[in-house]
């Protein structure tokens, strides 16, 4: 290995191919040169760069990539038209599930313009209720967006907010990202109260801006900084009123 100040030598952990990053990479998401796999660029010089830890493990859910038998669990509710009403995506059916899962199977986290996708597992009994998707926003992999989809039976029981901390925690604990940003319908109040409870500002409104199932309607964003998430982590939690 190169003993080069500027840069931190290390071996996939993937290929064990040895690889050299700058030192402003530290702690962030690459790709590996030689197999292509994603990794994390450790802090300094090491025998071994981080895999990418997936799956996520929550109180009540598992986040992890897709696989093929969960074709019927996801067109439970993304045939559900109701589940697209403030969203630009529509409704699908069984082929085009299968041609998803199908898809997904080459897509990484680093892979350009394209959601990297983690079904939520309950862990009692191990069924799929959703799906969050994440992309990066700039080149520098210093910043992301993410989108979240729950079956309608199971909206309103905290599953939507226990997934977005998690994607929270991972971005800025695991990734060590600058910026997280959620956008979304103006019109749907769910999303809202879902990324706030998480912890999440509001950032802006965009006033109709996006034409969406035959009228024009207004995009919210809200945002999180890695300072506001290590701010949130070491403030004591609130006190409920007696």
């Amino acid at each position: 290995m190169t003993m080069d100040d500027n840069f931190i030598d290390f071996k996939c952990p993937y290929c064990a191919g040895t690889v050299s990053f700058s030192t402003d990479t530290a702690g962030q998401i690459q790709e590996c040169p030689e197999c292509s796999e994603t990794l994390i660029v450790p802090q300094a010089s090491s025998e071994f760069g981080q895999k990418i830890p997936i799956p996520i493990t929550t109180p009540r859910l598992v986040l992890r990539r897709l696989a093929d038998s969960d074709w019927k669990d996801l067109l439970e509710f993304t045939s559900d038209d109701q589940l697209f009403r403030y969203s630009e995506g529509s409704p699908l059916d069984e082929e085009q599930v299968l041609q998803w899962l199908a898809r997904d199977k080459a897509t990484k986290l680093t892979t350009p313009d394209a959601a990297f996708c983690l079904a939520m597992q309950l862990q009692a009994g191990g069924k799929v209720i959703g799906h969050v998707s994440m992309h990066f926003i700039d080149s520098l992999r210093q910043q992301a967006g993410f989108n979240i989809f729950v079956n309608r039976g199971f909206q309103r029981q905290g599953f939507g907010t226990e997934a977005v901390n998690a994607l929270l925690c991972f971005c800025f604990e695991a990734a060590s990202l600058h910026r997280v940003i959620a956008s979304f319908d103006s019109r749907d109040v769910s999303a809202r109260r879902m990324f706030e409870k998480a912890g999440m500002r509001h950032e802006g409104q965009f006033v109709k801006d996006r034409f969406l199932n035959g009228e024009w309607v207004d995009t919210v964003w809200l945002a999180m900084l890695s300072d506001e998430y290590a701010k949130s982590k070491s403030s004591p939690p609130r006190q409920s009123p007696a």
